[in-house]
């Protein structure tokens, strides 16, 4: 479940960090990184250790069924054995089994909380899951737009050497080639015409500003609300999420000296 830090999603307020941070929670979090806390914080992974112990205190509330944990369980440290060892990472079977638990755990923990909002978090996100990239050449002069338009429709010359012979933006020097990427990120603002051709298809010259500019799709891959876009959104959730409740750890938690 690998999150997209790109997606323009808000915080969930559910589950209240300081409602989900009991005291007997901040009495355990204490109890097992007090005498390490330091030796962390020197070496740039306390905010790292805190997250992850977040992520696994979630995924013990997750409503697993015994039969299926146990089965799945099985299976990753079937996996897991057949590419590492266990004593090169000091740990003992329980141990191991434990750190496998709390990947799929956790996103049982994600839906139980946000699957309901899976359709707004879609919708809110999907100008960044749709993906393009295309061609453009930018000219000043509308009359030349138009006959490089009209050569390249007759086939006397390609979009790419057009772009290299007449285009007057940086992006000449790639054959006017703007990469995939996802539909928002697209620059100059041509995101709603892209939505509108089809592939190989080329738009007639547009004014951008100040010039003109001629536009061919190159791909297209709309968004889909499938089960890996579900696990991404869920995901990116959890993480604003975790973020919100360490924030809040750092800021009221008071420490023991050590």
């Amino acid at each position: 479940m690998k999150p997209n830090a790109g997606l323009p999603l808000k915080t969930p307020t559910e589950p209240d960090p300081k409602t989900w941070l009991k005291a007997e929670r901040s009495a355990l979090l204490i109890s097992q990184t007090v005498s390490a806390r330091t030796l962390l914080q020197k070496a740039g992974l306390w905010r790292a250790t805190l997250c992850y112990w977040v992520r696994e205190q979630a995924s013990l509330e997750a409503s697993w069924q015994p039969q299926d944990e146990q089965q799945q369980l099985n299976d990753l440290e079937k996996k897991w054995e057949e590419k590492k060892s266990l004593e090169g990472l000091y740990l003992s079977k329980d141990t191991l089994r434990a750190k496998l638990r709390v990947t799929p755990a956790a996103k049982i923990w994600c839906r139980e909380q946000w699957g309901h909002n899976v359709d707004s978090l879609f919708l809110n996100s999907k100008s960044h899951l749709t993906r393009a990239s295309c061609r453009i050449i930018r000219i000043k002069n509308k009359s030349l737009a138009s006959e490089i338009y009209h050569r390249i429709k007759a086939k006397e010359t390609s979009f790419d050497e057009a772009a290299r012979s007449f285009g007057e933006g940086p992006e000449r020097n790639q054959g006017g080639f703007i990469p995939l990427q996802p539909l928002g990120s697209i620059p100059f603002g041509l995101a709603p015409v892209l939505e509108h051709l089809k592939q190989g298809e080329i738009m007639q010259p547009i004014r951008l500003g100040k010039v003109f500019c001629l536009v061919e799709l190159v791909e297209y891959h709309n968004s889909q609300l499938d089960e890996a876009t579900v696990e991404m959104l869920l995901a990116e959730q959890f993480r604003l999420w975790i973020d919100t409740v360490v924030d809040y750890i750092e800021a009221n938690l008071v420490w023991p000296e050590s």
